[in-house]
């Protein structure tokens, strides 16, 4: 009578196979989740300074327009928050070096005094035309992350 039983060989070169899929399957899966997680950051931070704008600009701080001028450049993307115009520089704000504007190489989102109204826009950053996020601004100033 042959038995018919697995070889310890056996069970431990699957128990190897299944560990090496688990194992670059999670490397993947999380350098994935980490990717969106500073993309979606990101985004969370351009629209906090963006509100901070229109805030600005809604009280008429300073008796002026608001704005945040937004920068694509090789090396490292930024931004600005302005009053008035882009020659009245406050702060610069940078992305992180794996993110970046994707769909432009200057972009100006200025709101009105009082009313803190602007011309509608999209701001759209990310790694790559793959996985990104988009800004959605509305022309009554308000501000969508999708």
């Amino acid at each position: 009578m042959k038995n018919k039983a697995f070889t310890l060989f056996e069970i431990l070169l699957v128990l190897l196979l299944i560990g090496f899929i688990i194992g670059f399957s999670s490397y993947f899966y999380f350098n994935f989740f980490k990717s969106d997680f500073v993309i979606k950051e990101s985004a969370n931070f351009i629209i906090t300074i963006l509100n901070l704008a229109r805030q600005k600009a809604l009280v008429g701080e300073e008796n002026d327009n608001w704005g945040v001028w937004f920068v694509n450049t090789t090396t490292q993307d930024y931004f600005y928050l302005f009053k008035g115009s882009t020659s009245s520089l406050r702060n610069r704000y940078e992305l992180p070096l794996q993110v970046t504007f994707l769909d432009f190489s200057e972009k100006i989102v200025l709101f009105n005094k009082i009313s803190g109204q602007t011309t509608s826009t999209n701001i759209k950053i990310g790694l790559n035309e793959d996985l990104y996020k988009t800004i959605k601004i509305s022309t009554s100033g308000a501000i969508i992350l999708e």
